[in-house]
């Protein structure tokens, strides 16, 4: 029997599309976990119109005078999506060769992972794309800067207020996790980039009890991520509440294969997913420069 039957199809689809779905909904994605997603339904057009409406103000009143009225003008934000797609081939000889349904397995996770990262690096953008910065470009971060921009958006114009700051999170590169655990308990030589005193164990352990993914400070998650946007030697992580930006997802992940080429002897297996994203309120967010040089100690 010839592997590209159409009887095969849907066990093609069983061993390849359950893995990839098992890999998208998994594997860490450090920065759209940390955005808003709004995800398409029946009906939705392409692009997704995210209303925002400016501040309202109150005013104190006289009595006998009328208020002071106010003209509420929708500032709409538009997402737009795009396809986005990985496809193989996978000939018949090849996946005589191997332990077949292994493989096909493999190939649904490698899929699955690829869109990932293409996600997670277009969505790397938005936190390169915030108006203030802390940090800077060549020094090594610090804690000093995560709590800097947690005070800026607790204090910005338009606040991120307590509840907000729940959903308020950390996003930065492996390395900056390096510089701001050297602060809390040095190794080695890191007096460079921590004070030359431990802090106590019970305070490093409480930030830095899991290396990864996550670590913890004052209640805010600290992720690592090494899709971030990256400049020569610098790197741009950032700190955001969860709605400072929106990800559309219009058309989530389809699996088509295609063994209509006869003549070809090969499967192609073809992944495609239709999503957008933008910014909605730029003081919602802080990008963290620092500088991105492997640590040798």
């Amino acid at each position: 029997m010839a592997i590209t039957t159409t009887s095969n199809i849907t066990n093609l689809q069983e061993k390849v599309i359950g893995p990839a779905r098992q890999t998208l909904k998994d594997d860490v994605l450090a920065i759209k976990d940390s955005f808003q997603i709004v995800r398409g339904e029946a009906g939705m057009d392409d692009t997704y119109n995210s209303p925002k409406l400016p501040g309202v103000t109150a005013f104190g009143l006289t009595e006998g005078v009328d208020m002071v009225t106010e003209t509420l003008v929708d500032s709409n934000v538009s997402v737009s999506s795009t396809e986005v797609g990985v496809s193989v081939e996978l000939t018949n000889k090849m996946l005589r060769t191997v332990k077949r349904d292994e493989f096909l397995r493999m190939a649904g996770q490698a899929m699955g992972s690829a869109i990932n990262v293409k996600q997670e690096q277009d969505f790397a953008t938005l936190g390169d794309g915030f108006g203030t910065v802390v940090g800077l470009d060549g020094s090594s971060a610090t804690l000093g800067n995560l709590a800097a921009a947690l005070a800026q958006l607790r204090a910005n114009s338009e606040p991120v207020n307590e509840a907000m700051m729940r959903e308020v999170s950390a996003v930065i590169h492996p390395y900056q996790w390096h510089d701001i655990s050297q602060q809390l308990s040095p190794m080695g030589s890191g007096d460079s980039h921590a004070p030359n005193t431990p802090q106590p164990d019970a305070v490093a352990n409480k930030v830095m009890s899991n290396y990864f993914p996550i670590g913890n400070y004052y209640g805010t998650p600290i992720k690592l991520s090494t899709n971030l946007v990256t400049t020569s030697t610098d790197v741009r992580g950032f700190v955001a509440y969860k709605k400072a930006c929106l990800i559309y997802e219009f058309m989530p992940v389809e699996l088509e294969i295609d063994d209509s080429d006869k003549s070809l002897r090969a499967i192609e297996l073809n992944m495609v997913m239709d999503y957008g994203y933008g910014e909605i309120t730029d003081g919602f967010g802080r990008e963290w420069d620092s500088d991105i040089t492997a640590p040798t100690s």
